[in-house]
Parts: structure tokens; C-alpha cells; sequence
């Protein structure tokens, strides 16, 4: 049975190259396998007229602050005509309608993967990267009560309209992988001026490294589903907007937000590509819910389905006892199968099961409010069902005590 219970939100990294790297890889919004709708290279004059993969990543230098955040809004790069480095076009790699807001902070020997492009095959002279003007630096407060913190907002001059450029060529090479890694000094990138006041000018490191197709491992599956509430009222399960979705599995992380009705036909559905084989805790939080935790497995070359759904009401629960009758004698039974489905026409399909215990006592907790079917099973006797149980909100609804016999 799913349960719903506090998480303490998880970080990690995600493995995509397994040679060549000497950080960590973090993917944020499962957008690993994007195609270039946000860029239009033109290959004249370029490397050829197939296409390559690139893959951007965001890391960072340690810095003595509690947090730093900036906002990225795009990034564009420079490609060249014929080989010539003075002559090109720009063109836009990737790009953040709303702006990706980042805390460097967080990604300290560990790297966060901006988006990963099909792109025609050229050469690239140079980057350009736009932030938002104001950065936000989070400082250890001098005051009590101890663990307070002081916020300074950071002027980035230039960074919104002309970007912060960075020369480092490289090359889109048909069939490959160019894997570039800004690394942002936070440290350097913060000066404290005479009057104690801070002010930002980012010192950015790019990294280039390029693999082959065949060097990427395979072993990566996908996990999908829908977020939404169900109201006894309606007896109908309506999908949420907008809720946040992370898997974790100790070193990975991915996160992505449920669709609008905009985007699918259905509200409240969510993606994630790309993801290592391996087990998971996937976790959500929804405006006006608990946040919600469950583990599953993700399976290489597989999709897996979860659906999450909330509560609109509290959830009530069944309680009883299971005894078994052998020969004119009652005695309580261990280890019987008590099962409750949610009946009475809804369109939200629910069960869930528990064992008794030594006394032949039951208790299901967490059931929806609603109309119940249960069911009980053990092996070598004959099974029995109780219809129509009402659950109410909050309250455990007793039906007494069932009772087994064997089978003839």
C-alpha cells in the first residue's frame, strides 16, 4: 500500500560518461534527449552535414557562502563560415523562457546537465552565456539566533544583454558527443569591495571533451506517470498542476514539474528519460498536499509507470478480526490475506492488503474515502467478502469478525 509520508529533500548525480569526466553529472529537467528545436545551424561551411550530440553542464568551484544564486536565461554559440574564426553566425543552444535559476553552491564537485542538443556538425569559436542581472549571495549572519543568514543582491553588468562571452572552439562532429562543462568559480567570482558591500564578475572555465557513440553505456530506462487528487464527491481523479517531481537514488537525482493542460491532453503527467537502471526514491510535492515518497525500480530498456495520487479528504481505514473454524472450534488466525477494493463506481482503482496477526486482528489504513469491497484469502481454506463498507474521513470503520474454514 502507498503511503504518504514527509521526505527531506535528496541530491545527487546522475553517471552519463563513464570515462574522461573528473566530476559527477546531475540532470535537472529531463531534458537529456532533446532534440535542437532551439537551435537552427546552418552546416555551410561547417564539419559536414550530419549531426552530433552536444551536452552541456553547470558546475562549480567551492566557495566559503551558504548559498549563491544565479539565473541563466540562454545560451548561444558561434559558429564559424569555411573555417574562418573572424567571420560566423551566432545561433541559440539552449535556451530558459522563465530563467533556470541555480545555486552554484550546490553543485560542488558534482555537475548539473543544462540540456543535450542534436546538432548539424560545425565549428564553434566561442560562448556566450546571459544571465539575469542580479545574482543573490547568501551569507553566515553575524547575529544571534544562531544559523541566521544575510542576503546581498548582486549587480551582474552586461550579463542580460550581451552575455558573458567565452572563447573556447570546439567541434560538433558528426556521430559524436562533444560534452563542454562551464565551471563557475564562485569563489573568484564574488569581490568584496572597500566599503564591505559585494559585487559579482564571473570567472567561468570551459571544459571541452568528446566520445564516440559507442562509448556511452546502455543500461538506462525511463520512468512516467500522472499526479492527481481524488475527491469522493466526484468519484473522479483530477490531475494536478505544476507539481514537482524528483527521483533520487542516492548518487542520481532527476526532477521535472507535471504537465498543463496545454501541453498534453491530460493535466498532472510527467517524464524522465535517460535514467540508469537501478532503484529510486521518487518523490513529490504538490501545493496544499503531503509530500509523498515511494521506491521503485527502474528496469534498462523499460519504462516504468507511476501513478501518484493525493487525497482530496483524510483517509479512513477498516478494522477487524479473522478466526478460523475447524471442527466446531474457533481459534484466531494468523496470517490470513485481508484485501480492500475501493468499489461504488469510481473511476479511481485502489486496493490495499495486510496479514492478521497472531490475535487474527486487521487494520488497513490509508483508504480514500469511499465504498469498500473486502475480501479475505489463506491457503487451504475457503475465502470470504464483505460488500459496501463505508470509510469516512478520519475515522477506522470496524466490521467485526470473519470467519474461515477449510476447504473440503
Amino acid at each position: 500500500m502507498k503511503k504518504y509520508f514527509k521526505f527531506i529533500l535528496l541530491s545527487g548525480i546522475i553517471l552519463i560518461f563513464l570515462t574522461g569526466c573528473a566530476v559527477d553529472l546531475v540532470v535537472p529537467e529531463n531534458d537529456v534527449s532533446s532534440p535542437a528545436s532551439e537551435g537552427s545551424s546552418n552546416p555551410a561551411g561547417g564539419l559536414g552535414i550530419g549531426k552530433g550530440t552536444l551536452k552541456l553542464y553547470l558546475t562549480d568551484a567551492p566557495g566559503d557562502f551558504k548559498e549563491l544564486n544565479i539565473v541563466i536565461s540562454r545560451i548561444d554559440g558561434h559558429i564559424s563560415v569555411e573555417g574562418e574564426e573572424e567571420e560566423g553566425y551566432w545561433d541559440t543552444l539552449k535556451n530558459w523562457p522563465e530563467g533556470l535559476q541555480v545555486d552554484l553552491l550546490t553543485l560542488q564537485g558534482v555537475s548539473l546537465l543544462l540540456g543535450s542538443m542534436d546538432l548539424p556538425a560545425n565549428h564553434y569559436t566561442q560562448l556566450r552565456v546571459f544571465l539575469k542581472e542580479e545574482a543573490e549571495l547568501v551569507l553566515e549572519g553575524n547575529d544571534e539566533p544562531e544559523g541566521s543568514t544575510v542576503t546581498e543582491i548582486l549587480t551582474i553588468p552586461s550579463s542580460a544583454n550581451t552575455g558573458i562571452k567565452l572563447n573556447r572552439p570546439f567541434d560538433i562532429v558528426e556521430g559524436g558527443i562533444t560534452k563542454l562543462t562551464l565551471d563557475f568559480d564562485a569563489e573568484k567570482s564574488i569581490i568584496k569591495t572597500g566599503n564591505g558591500k559585494y559585487k559579482m564578475k564571473p570567472v567561468i572555465t570551459v571544459l571541452s571533451e568528446n566520445y564516440s557513440s559507442e562509448e556511452l553505456p546502455e543500461l538506462f530506462g525511463s520512468v512516467s506517470g500522472n499526479v492527481s487528487y481524488y475527491d469522493s464527491l466526484d468519484l473522479e481523479l483530477t490531475g494536478i498542476v505544476g507539481a514537482n517531481i524528483e527521483l533520487a537514488g542516492g548518487a542520481y537525482i532527476f526532477a521535472n514539474t507535471t504537465t498543463t493542460s496545454g501541453e498534453v491532453d491530460l493535466e498532472g503527467n510527467f517524464s524522465l528519460a535517460n535514467v540508469p537502471a537501478g532503484t529510486y526514491a521518487l518523490n513529490v510535492v504538490a501545493d496544499g498536499y503531503d509530500n509523498y515518497s515511494e521506491s521503485i525500480e527502474v528496469t534498462a530498456s523499460a519504462n516504468t509507470p507511476v501513478d501518484v495520487v493525493f487525497l482530496a479528504e483524510e483517509p479512513g481505514g477498516i478494522s477487524g478480526s479473522v478466526v478460523k473454524v475447524v471442527d466446531s472450534v474457533t481459534e484466531a488466525f494468523e496470517g490470513a490475506t485481508v484485501t480492500a477494493t475501493l468499489a461504488g463506481g469510481s473511476t479511481y482503482i485502489f486496493s490495499s492488503s495486510v496479514v492478521t496477526d497472531v490475535a487474527g486482528s486487521f487494520l488497513i489504513e490509508q483508504l480514500p474515502v469511499g465504498i469498500y469491497d473486502l475480501t479475505v484469502s489463506a491457503i487451504d481454506y475457503v475465502g470470504s467478502s464483505v460488500s459496501g463498507i463505508s470509510v469516512t474521513a478520519g475515522v477506522d470503520t470496524p466490521i467485526g469478525t470473519i470467519g474461515l474454514v477449510p476447504i473440503p
